[in-house]
């Protein structure tokens, strides 16, 4: 079996060519093809949202494809937008929920949200590259969350951040070695953990993140063989992946970004 340093090497080096194969897919392209000439015709929350094709296509290109059936969710989210620093984008831990209400922009610029050619393209183009880290998981999970890392590094800003996203906490645990069970532990105690390994702001150098990803490709070879069978990592995608945590997690983020106790 090729290794995953090899095979996220193969990918990375010529994303251009990567994607184009996944252009090239029937399915892909017939969705993109309707995504690209409808778009611009929706002129309201409502008809965005009643448009399974079109709704569905920019909640996969944001991560967001498993949360689809919550359109009460996504519709208040829409209906807020991010201007208020109260709204429920600018709540929220998964930082691809404010993404995503920031590119529909409905709340800010009404009927005229989806006119900017640059809705189309920037969503087009969020679709293929997780069209392609998802192709990738289902051969090798460590290319995927290699992938999801390199993508996602810069946009973290807080320790509290991996904790909210299974993918990049696993990556960040089989990087450094760190038991799934110290997940368990108290949510102030996981933070304190993971400062000791890791310095978030080490995640804004291109040069330091490449470094990590050799190391976790490295560590994920070691260790995948013998965890496998007791370690389900398709369950770190089978949810958003920026979402896929516990409520209790999430009530505890949520009380410890207003100062609660």
């Amino acid at each position: 079996m090729i290794s995953t340093s090899v095979r996220y090497q193969m990918i990375t080096t010529n994303l251009a060519r990567s994607k184009e194969l996944i252009e090239k897919d029937p399915a892909v392209k017939r969705e993109t093809e309707y995504f690209k000439a409808n778009i611009s015709k929706v002129t309201s929350i409502d008809a965005f949202l009643k448009n399974d094709r079109l709704y569905k296509y920019a909640m996969k290109a944001y991560g967001l494809e498993d949360m689809a059936f919550g359109k009460g969710l996504i519709r208040k989210l829409l209906q807020e937008g991010v201007t208020n620093p109260l709204s429920m984008a600018n709540k929220m831990t998964n930082p691809l929920y404010k993404e995503f209400a920031t590119a529909f922009n409905f709340a800010s610029k009404g009927e005229a949200a989806t006119w900017d050619p640059s809705v189309a393209t920037t969503t087009v183009e969020r679709y293929m590259q997780t069209a392609l880290e998802k192709k990738e998981g289902d051969q090798n999970q460590g290319v995927q969350l290699a992938m999801y890392f390199k993508r996602k590094a810069s946009s973290v800003k807080t320790t509290m951040s991996l904790l909210a996203d299974k993918a990049l906490l696993k990556f960040v645990q089989t990087t450094f070695g760190i038991p799934e069970s110290a997940s368990r532990a108290d949510l102030d105690i996981q933070v304190r953990n993971l400062e000791k390994y890791l310095k978030i702001e080490d995640l804004q150098d291109p040069k330091k993140v490449d470094r990590l990803i050799q190391r976790f490709n490295a560590m994920w070879d070691v260790t995948s063989t013998s965890t496998a069978a007791a370690s389900p990592v398709l369950s770190l995608f089978g949810e958003p992946m920026e979402q896929g945590f516990s409520v209790d997690l999430m009530m505890s983020i949520a009380k410890l970004r207003l100062g609660g106790s």
